[in-house]
């Protein structure tokens, strides 16, 4: 008997430094957070585009740095960020003694986090790590380990232009646009409220029905009744795998706006039948 557990015991010791030795398993990707772009370009104007929507419209001639939350854009199969460099234009361009470079990053936050402490998926560096030639678009196929919760993807239908579809857009606008002018806060927040839910399920935060009314009143009252439309050169462009159309001036702003300077971009889906306001 003492034999037996003997064995057993040098068994034991023998086999522990195996046990020990098992390293933990690393975590695995991230199952929900915020998809973040950040930017920076000197000397050299920069656009950036996700799926369709302009991050950067390359529309400045200034150096600039910032970020921006694509959660709102992510789709639930292929992703794709659009990077394209071009040259300064007027004055700016004769500022050919300072260095010309641009970087665009995009990160996995969570909430409290940084963006640069969050997870990086993808990274174009010009002209360190990518010599593509100016004017051109360069693509990336994101890196989307998930797909932020929203209901839009799954109810909005692939949408096909036409003139009836851009003329009822027309009257959409037009209809919306009478419907702030009433600072009737109930009323403007039934033409909203895919939106805002949508857009709480998006940012991972409760949708509060008493909170979106008291924000839509605390609109009405700053702006009033003076919102206009634009009816002229309006552009319509579908963006986000054709589930999208968004609706702009020739200059790419919003067709409503109001004189104190407040304006609301149209991003438009259809669904069950007829046009709601989706982000």
């Amino acid at each position: 008997m003492q034999r037996i557990s003997f064995l057993f015991l040098v068994f034991a010791i023998s086999f522990f430094p195996i046990l020990a030795e098992e390293k933990p398993t690393p975590p695995g990707p991230p199952k929900e957070g915020y998809y973040i772009i950040t930017y920076k370009n000197y000397g050299i104007n920069l656009e950036i585009n996700v799926n369709g929507y302009d991050v950067r419209d390359g529309s400045s001639n200034e150096d600039s740095s910032g970020q921006a939350d694509i959660n709102y854009w992510i789709l639930p199969e292929k992703n794709k960020i659009k990077i394209r460099l071009t040259e300064r234009k007027g004055k700016q361009k004769e500022n050919t003694g300072l260095s010309k470079e641009a970087e665009v990053k995009l990160f996995i936050g969570q909430k409290g986090q940084f963006p640069d402490e969050g997870i990086l998926l993808e990274h174009f560096q010009w002209p360190t790590s990518t010599k593509d030639r100016l004017g051109e678009w360069t693509e990336i196929e994101m890196n989307t380990p998930f797909v932020p919760p929203s209901q839009l993807w799954k109810q909005a239908e692939t949408i096909t232009l036409s003139k009836e579809k851009e003329s009822s857009i027309r009257t959409f606008a037009k209809e919306f646009t009478t419907t702030l002018n009433s600072k009737d806060a109930k009323q403007i927040l039934t033409w909203i409220q895919f939106r805002a839910q949508d857009t709480s399920e998006v940012r991972y935060y409760p949708y509060v029905e008493a909170d979106e009314l008291k924000s839509v009143s605390g609109m009405t009252k700053a702006i009033g009744s003076s919102w206009k439309l634009e009816t002229k050169d309006i552009r319509f462009s579908l963006i986000c795998n054709n589930q999208i159309v968004s609706v702009t001036n020739k200059k790419g702003e919003p067709i409503i706006a109001s004189k104190k300077g407040a304006a609301i971009p149209l991003y438009l889906s259809w669904i069950g039948g007829k046009w709601v306001i989706v982000r």
